[in-house]
């Protein structure tokens, strides 16, 4: 009888168990009818969010991810190192601001010149280098990559350099400014080298490369988009202000500066809808001289499939000094003012730096949008539980900026803004999976219980 008993009470325990497992897995989501998956596939479905730099960072620990931003990220205060990255990253909208690179990334690949050269190159951005990747709905602000390298390199503000991969729907704003000793190089808006494919981005970027390899000719690269490589680049839009110092060979263009397959099998060929404004400054201190600049694509090595609506406003600025280096700010001992304008409810803040001889200047140091909220106040609403509702409404614009519960039970500190309200009051697909699958547990132990209660008892 003990024996049974133990049974009884270690079967129980471990359907209770079981139960409160279930209870305690809330990223586990079931689904039933087409749609349905099983919890495994859910989770390698769901994306990691990442809300600051720190999370920015971890990627590099699992590069084949997928991630989701759920909030605007400064990156100001820190020498990034750019990532390699193999997954998927959807910005939803949200923006890095204030990245600073003055360094390439520790993996190397490598790349082509018009000739089929081979170069063992490093590369420089947000990224190094994307493989295979997708990214989309992503914004960058007050990016500045400013570094010297000492070989081969490509830089560009999102990333070094692409392997078929696709951008969709991002923006990169900010300086690239590169001094390369080098002969295989180039800096561009959005990536640097490759291919891939580039649909609805825009760039606003100055763009500054200095050559400083002596021992021949280098093969140097500038592009709105994409410095060199060949790429399907759809409806995107280009800002640009460039300074090409070089004792080799120019390849420059508003979109892209040299479009080439660079030895690999390329499906992505197709230029159209694309729209540039600005100009490049730029020697080419080379005898064998080609001087390739033009508004959308600097040469082509390699023909497009598609060609069609692209428009430049674009001047092509060529200089024949070549002891100076073509730099924006003109002046030998510049003095910079600084403006500082504060951010707004809907306006990102800036400071603007200013020469009082040239009048170059250029922005940095961004802040983000943010409301002045006023004093909790009490409103008329109550939430599903039954609880006052009270709220916080910005002094400036107006807009509600705070929702919290004071009086069902949740605590008065717990407060949400008002687009996760509904999720904290409400009832979703989740909890009730979640919820249906714990109570069916314990009512299984609960029944196995009585089952050998009875049994007992008619012994």
């Amino acid at each position: 009888m003990k024996k049974n008993g133990s049974k009884t009470a270690a079967l129980a325990l471990a359907l209770w168990m079981a139960a409160a497992a279930v209870c305690a897995a809330p990223t586990v989501v079931y689904a039933s009818g087409e749609g349905a998956v099983s919890a495994a596939e859910a989770a390698a479905q769901e994306a990691v969010e990442i809300s600051d730099a720190r999370g920015l960072l971890a990627i590099a620990d699992a590069p084949e991810g997928a991630y989701r931003l759920t909030a605007d990220i400064d990156l100001g205060g820190i020498d990034w190192q750019p990532l390699v990255f193999k997954g998927t990253l959807d910005g939803a909208g949200h923006t890095l601001y204030n990245l600073r690179v003055t360094k390439a990334g520790t993996q190397t690949g490598t790349t082509k010149d018009g000739n089929l050269k081979v170069y063992k190159t490093e590369f420089a951005g947000l990224f190094s280098a994307v493989e295979k990747a997708s990214v989309k709905n992503l914004n960058i602000v007050g990016a500045e990559i400013s570094m010297e390298s000492d070989t081969h390199c490509f830089a560009a503000i999102l990333t070094g350099s692409t392997d078929d991969s696709t951008f969709t729907n991002c923006s990169v704003q900010g300086r690239v400014h590169m001094i390369n000793h080098g002969i295989n190089a180039g800096v561009a808006g959005l990536a640097g080298y490759g291919w891939g494919v580039f649909d609805k981005c825009s760039a606003d970027v100055e763009l500054v490369f200095e050559d400083r390899y002596r021992n021949g000719h280098c093969e140097q690269f500038m592009g709105g988009v994409l410095s060199c490589g060949m790429a399907t680049i759809r409806d995107c839009s280009v800002t640009i202000d460039g300074y090409d110092s070089c004792h080799g060979y120019v390849h420059n263009g508003g979109v892209v500066g040299m479009f080439y397959h660079c030895g690999l099998k390329y499906s992505h060929k197709d230029v159209t809808g694309n729209r540039v404004q600005g100009q490049i400054h730029f020697f080419e201190h080379n005898k064998d001289r080609r001087a390739y600049c033009t508004g959308i694509i600097g040469e082509r090595l390699s023909g497009c499939r598609t060609y069609t609506d692209n428009k430049a406003k674009f001047k092509r600025d060529e200089t024949f000094n070549y002891t100076k280096v073509l730099l924006p700010e003109t002046c030998e001992a510049p003095r910079y003012t600084e403006t500082v304008t504060p951010s707004g409810c809907a306006d990102w803040g800036y400071t603007v730096h200013t020469c009082e001889g040239c009048g170059y200047h250029w922005t940095d140091s961004y802040t983000p949008p943010q409301h002045t909220p006023g004093a909790w106040e009490a409103t008329d609403r109550v939430s599903e539980t039954g609880g006052s509702i009270e709220q916080r409404v910005c002094t400036v614009c107006g807009e509600v900026t705070e929702e919290r519960v004071t009086s069902d039970g949740v605590s008065a500190s717990d407060a949400v803004s008002p687009s996760d309200a509904k999720g904290l009051f409400g009832w979703n697909k989740k909890t009730a999976a979640i919820g249906g699958s714990s109570a069916l547990l314990l009512a299984a132990a609960a029944g196995v219980i009585l089952l050998f209660r009875k049994k007992k008892n008619r012994r």
